[in-house]
């Protein structure tokens, strides 16, 4: 991609951004849009949170499976973190 049409594609980009967030926050349908948007996005944001932490203990759960796998194969060695 060449420097025109990269400055372009920021040009178009940035009246996409600026066009969208004029319409929520100076517009009654938009208002009426965000107000409607919120929750559900407050609902989301909740569920990713919890997901993620779902993984955080996965992740604990198969790091503490490996250094079991590996102290019982090597019981000289002691626990080891992959």
């Amino acid at each position: 991609m060449n420097e025109r049409t990269a400055i372009w594609l920021g040009a178009i980009a940035g009246a996409v951004v600026g066009g969208a967030f004029g319409y929520l926050y100076f517009s009654e349908r938009g208002r009426e849009l965000r107000e409607d948007l919120e929750p559900r996005v407050s609902d989301l944001m909740r569920e990713l949170q919890k997901t993620w932490e779902a993984g955080e203990g996965a992740r604990r759960a198969v790091d503490d499976a490996w250094a079991a796998a590996v102290a019982a194969e090597e019981p000289d060695r002691g626990p080891v973190r992959p």
